[in-house]
C-alpha cells in the first residue's frame, strides 16, 4: 500500500512539473516536447526584437542571456528559463518573451521579444525649499538615462523619507508622479519619463516621553538618563539636546539602557518589545517593555599565570571584592582601560610586558553568584629597539629627540609613549590631532621598534593684535593695534647661513618676537624677546631675554618740544626656567630678574595715581619666582587637564636698608626706588562634557603689598580690571585683567577713584566651549561664559563674595599666522555699580589676546 501511494505521488509531481515547464515553450510550434527524454537542439541564430518597435541593444540582451550561436540546449530544459532569469536580473526590461523557430538539421532559431523599461529624463521636488532639494539630489543620486524600475522608485522614496525622518519629520509622505518627458520643442520623448517627487513633510515630530514597563530595579528617571542622544520634550531642561526620533539612534539608545542594567548587576536584562505611538499631531510616545532578570554578584576572582605581581597586589588594584554587584563595564575598566591608567593591563605595559595577554573567564555561575578566573600570559619584558619619527620637514631632529622619553634599550612603557605624545603636542610645532605612534613588536627577540608619526603645522605668526578702546589725553576710544612677527620655531645657529633659511632660519624650536604697539599719538611700544627652551641642548632649562621701551604722551605737542608731557618706560627681563621632576614632571619653575626705568617728563604727578609733584626718574628692580603645572591636552583647544600658576615677585626693601627719613624726603627721592611685593595665583581646569564640548573653570587672584607704610603702596605693578583685556598700552607695568561685560579698566577705576589700577583683584570664570573645527589651518570654537570679579583698594576692603557679575556668548578663531581672534557679546549685571562702564551690554573684539 505504501509503495502504491509513493508511485502515485511521484507521477503527480512529474505531471505538475511538466505543466510548469511546458508554459515556457507554449509558443513553439513544430517542437517535439518530451519531458522524459528532452531533445537536443543547436542554436542556429538568436534574434532580439523590441515589442514596441524601438531600437534595442541586441548584443547586450544576448550577452545577459548567457546563450550563444552554436550552443546545444535541451528543449524542454533549464537553459531557456535560466536565460530569461538572467535578463530579468538586469532590471532593464518590463516584458520578456521567447519564441522557437524550427530550422533544418535539428537546429532552432531563438527569438527574444523584450519590452524596455522607460528611462529617467529628469527629476524635481515639489513643496520643499531649493536648498533641501539640492541636498536631496545629492542624497538619492539619480542620473539621466537610468532605467526606471520599481526598485529605483522605492529606493528613492526611502532615501527621501530617511532624510526627513532624521530631521524629525516622522510622518513624512512621498509620492512619485511620472509624467512623460518632453523635448525642447514640447514633443514627447519616446521611452523617457520624469520624476516629480511630491513631499508632504507634515509637522515635525519629537519624543514627548518614554514609557517604561517591567522595570523595578531602575526607576524611569534612571532609564531616561541612559538615553543620551534623544531627550523627551516633557520637562526638558537641556535646550541643546535633541528630541528627534531617529530609529537608528534609538537602537543605540536601547543598548545604552542594557549597559546601564549590566553596570547594576542585571546581566540578563533585555528589551522584550518596543513601539511608538502618536501623541497629538507632533508628539511621539516611545514604549519599552523590559525584562530585568536577576541581580548577580561576584563570588570569587582568581588569578592564574601571574608571576611578576603578587595576587594580593592584583586584587588591590582591581578593587572588586566578594559580594560586590557584578559590573561588566567596571571589570573591563579595572582590567584594561582605566582613564587614569590604574588598571592591570597598564601595570604590565608600563613594566615592559608588551606581549602581555589577559582573559577573564567565567568558570562558574551558582544561582546569582559568579566565579571568575583571570588567565594571564605575561610573556617576556620588551625592550625598546629602534626609535624613529617621520613627518618633520622644518623642525630639526634634535628638537624632537629631546622630547622623546622612549629611548633605545629602555624597558617598554606605554605611559612613556603617551607622555611623549603630549610633550610633542605641547611645543606647538605639530598638529595634536594628527600625532600618532606605531609600535612594531619583534616577538623573536623580545624588542619593539617605535615610530612616531608627526604632521607639522604653521607655528610662526604675523601678529596683528587689535581692539577698540584705550585712553590718554583724549577720552575718545581709538583703534588699538600691534604689529609684529613671532617666530616660534626659530634657529639662531642658522642665522648667518642664508642657505638654510626657509624663508627665515627655522627648525630649533627657539622663539623670537619683534613687536611694535600703538594707541594713536599717545602711546608707542617696542619689544624684542628671545627664548631658548633647552639651554645647552641637554636639559629642559629655558632662557628668555626681553627688552622693551614704551612712550606715553599726555598732550598734543611734538616729542622734541621741551614742554611735551610724556612718560617713558625702558626695561629688560631675564628669566631662567627649569622643568621639575617633583611632585611630578608637569611642574616648572621660573626665575625672573627684571629692571625697569621710568621717567616722567613735565607730568608733575597727578596721572594714573602718581603723587602730585612727583618728577624725574624711578627705578623698579624686582625678582620673581613662578611655579606652574600644566597638563592640558592641547595648547590651542584643551579638552582635558589643567593649568595652575602661582608667583611671588618682590623688590628689595630699600627703605629699611637705607637709613633715611622717608616721611620728609622730597618726592623725587622718596619714590626713586619702587618697593612692593606681589602675589598672583591663576588656575584653570578643562573637563570634557561630550565629544568636543568642554567646560573650562578658571580663577585668578592678585595682591600687591608694600613694606613701608610711610611710602605706602607703589603706583607700579597694579591691576587694571575690566574690558576685553587689551587697552593698547599700560602705564607703570600695570597688568591688564579682562572682565567682559564692563568697559576697559572701569572696575578697578571704580574701586580706586582713578585709573591707576588696584592693588587687589579676584576673578572667577566658567566657560562652556564647543569646537566647530580643530583643523590644522584653523581652530574655531563657540563659547558661553559667566564671570564674576572685582578690584579693591586695600585688604581691609577685600570681599570675595561681593563681585561684579556678567555673562555672554562669543566665538574664537585661531589661525597660526595671526593668533587668536575673538568676539564676545556680554551683559554686565552690576553695571549700575560701575558708573564709568556706561551701559549694561558690551561687545568685545580683540586679536591676539586670551582671557
Amino acid at each position: 500500500m505504501r509503495k502504491l501511494i509513493f508511485i502515485i505521488v511521484l507521477c503527480l509531481t512529474g505531471w505538475v512539473n511538466a505543466q510548469i515547464n511546458d508554459s515556457a515553450y507554449k509558443n513553439a510550434p513544430g517542437i517535439d516536447y518530451n519531458f522524459i527524454e528532452p531533445a537536443v537542439y543547436k542554436i542556429k541564430n538568436i534574434i532580439v526584437t523590441e515589442i514596441s518597435g524601438k531600437p534595442v541593444q541586441k548584443a547586450m540582451v544576448i550577452l545577459y542571456s548567457g546563450l550563444s550561436i552554436g550552443q546545444e540546449i535541451k528543449v524542454p530544459g533549464n537553459d531557456i528559463p535560466k536565460a530569461i532569469e538572467n535578463i530579468w536580473k538586469q532590471d532593464y526590461f518590463s516584458d520578456i518573451q521567447v519564441y522557437f523557430l524550427p530550422a533544418a538539421n535539428n537546429s532552432i532559431t531563438l527569438q527574444f521579444l523584450v519590452q524596455e523599461q522607460p528611462r529617467l529624463n529628469g527629476h524635481r521636488f515639489l513643496n520643499i525649499s531649493n536648498s533641501q532639494a539640492k541636498t536631496l539630489k545629492e542624497e538619492i543620486g539619480l542620473k539621466r538615462g537610468m532605467y526606471i524600475t520599481p526598485n529605483l522608485v522605492n529606493r528613492s522614496i526611502q532615501k527621501i523619507e530617511k532624510f526627513y525622518q532624521e530631521k524629525g519629520f516622522y510622518n513624512i509622505q512621498v509620492k512619485v508622479k511620472r509624467p512623460e518627458a518632453l523635448n525642447k520643442e514640447g514633443k514627447p520623448m519616446v521611452g523617457f519619463e520624469n520624476f516629480d517627487f511630491v513631499v508632504v513633510k507634515g509637522p515635525k515630530v519629537k519624543v514627548r516621553d518614554f514609557d517604561f514597563t517591567g522595570n523595578i530595579a531602575l526607576s524611569d528617571k534612571d532609564l531616561r538618563s541612559a538615553i543620551k542622544k534623544i531627550k523627551r520634550t516633557k520637562l526638558k531642561w537641556n535646550i541643546f539636546a535633541s528630541s528627534k526620533y531617529i530609529e537608528s539612534q534609538f537602537e543605540e539608545e536601547k543598548s545604552n539602557i542594557i549597559q546601564k542594567y549590566h553596570a547594576k548587576g542585571y546581566r540578563d536584562a533585555r528589551v522584550i518589545a518596543d513601539s511608538v505611538s502618536m501623541v497629538g499631531d507632533n508628539g511621539l510616545l516611545v514604549h519599552l517593555h523590559l525584562l530585568e532578570g536577576n541581580l548577580y554578584r561576584f563570588r570569587s576572582i582568581n588569578w592564574k599565570g601571574n608571576v611578576k605581581y603578587r595576587t594580593s597586589m592584583l586584587d588591590t588594584l582591581l578593587g572588586i571584592r566578594k559580594g560586590d554587584i557584578f559590573n561588566q563595564s567596571l571589570l573591563d575598566e579595572r582590567l584594561f582601560s582605566n582613564p587614569g591608567g590604574f588598571d592591570i593591563q597598564s601595570l604590565y605595559m608600563d613594566a615592559g610586558y608588551l606581549f602581555f595577554n589577559m582573559m577573564p573567564v567565567e568558570i562558574g555561575v551558582v544561582n546569582d553568584s559568579i566565579d571568575l578566573e583571570v588567565r594571564i600570559t605575561e610573556g617576556p619584558q620588551a625592550v625598546i629597539g629602534r626609535v624613529s619619527w617621520v613627518g618633520n620637514t622644518k623642525t630639526s631632529d634634535r628638537v624632537i629627540l629631546r622630547e622623546i622619553r622612549t629611548k633605545p634599550g629602555n624597558t617598554f612603557s606605554r605611559t612613556d609613549i603617551q607622555r611623549t605624545m603630549r610633550d610633542l603636542a605641547a611645543i606647538g610645532l605639530f598638529d595634536p590631532e594628527q600625532l600618532n605612534v606605531n609600535p612594531k613588536p619583534n616577538a623573536s627577540d623580545g624588542t619593539v621598534d617605535i615610530e612616531y608619526k608627526l604632521v607639522e603645522k604653521p607655528s610662526d605668526q604675523i601678529e596683528l593684535s587689535g581692539g577698540w578702546g584705550g585712553n590718554g589725553y583724549s577720552t575718545t576710544p581709538t583703534l588699538i593695534g600691534t604689529a609684529g612677527i613671532v617666530l616660534n620655531n626659530f634657529s639662531a645657529r642658522k642665522l648667518f647661513n642664508t642657505k638654510l633659511w626657509n624663508p627665515v632660519p627655522t627648525g630649533d624650536g627657539q622663539k623670537l618676537s619683534l613687536r611694535a604697539q600703538s594707541n594713536g599719538a599717545n602711546y608707542q611700544g617696542y619689544t624684542f624677546s628671545f627664548t631658548e627652551p633647552w639651554l645647552g641642548g641637554n636639559k629642559p632649562n629655558s632662557l628668555s631675554v626681553s627688552i622693551f621701551h614704551t612712550v606715553n604722551s599726555f598732550d598734543y605737542r611734538q616729542s622734541d618740544d621741551p614742554l611735551h608731557k610724556a612718560f617713558f618706560n625702558t626695561g629688560i627681563n631675564v628669566s631662567m626656567g627649569k622643568r621639575l621632576k617633583w611632585p611630578d614632571d608637569f611642574f616648572n619653575i621660573q626665575y625672573l630678574i627684571s629692571f625697569q626705568r621710568y621717567r616722567m617728563q613735565n607730568m608733575d604727578g597727578a596721572y594714573y595715581g602718581f603723587p602730585t609733584g612727583f618728577q624725574g626718574i624711578s627705578y623698579n628692580p624686582s625678582f620673581q619666582v613662578t611655579v606652574s603645572r600644566s597638563s592640558v591636552s592641547d595648547p590651542i583647544f584643551p579638552t582635558s587637564g589643567s593649568n595652575i600658576t602661582t608667583s611671588i615677585q618682590a623688590t628689595p626693601p630699600l627703605s629699611y636698608l637705607i637709613k633715611k627719613d622717608y616721611a620728609n624726603l622730597p618726592l623725587t627721592e622718596k619714590y626713586k626706588w619702587a618697593e612692593f611685593y606681589k602675589f598672583k595665583f591663576d588656575a584653570e581646569w578643562y573637563t570634557p562634557i561630550f565629544k568636543k564640548l568642554v567646560l573650562m573653570a578658571k580663577t585668578r587672584f592678585g595682591f600687591l603689598g608694600y613694606y613701608n607704610p610711610v611710602i605706602g603702596p607703589t603706583f607700579f605693578e597694579r591691576f587694571q580690571v575690566g574690558g576685553a583685556g587689551i587697552f593698547g598700552f599700560n602705564i607703570a607695568a600695570t597688568e591688564i585683567i579682562s572682565q567682559r561685560g564692563y568697559d576697559n579698566y572701569t572696575i578697578s577705576q571704580t574701586a580706586m577713584g582713578g585709573s591707576a589700577g588696584a592693588p587687589i583683584f579676584n576673578k572667577f570664570t566658567l566657560e562652556l566651549r564647543q569646537a566647530i573645527t580643530t583643523g590644522q589651518t584653523a581652530t574655531v570654537y563657540a563659547l558661553a561664559f559667566a564671570e564674576a570679579g572685582d578690584a579693591w583698594s586695600s585688604i581691609a576692603q577685600y570681599n570675595p563674595f561681593q563681585l561684579k557679575r556678567s555673562a555672554g556668548v562669543g566665538i574664537r578663531l585661531f589661525m597660526p599666522m595671526f593668533g587668536l581672534i575673538g568676539l564676545d557679546y556680554a551683559w554686565g549685571f552690576d553695571y549700575k555699580d560701575v558708573p564709568k562702564s556706561g551701559q549694561p551690554t558690551q561687545v568685545h573684539f580683540f586679536i591676539g589676546q586670551q582671557f
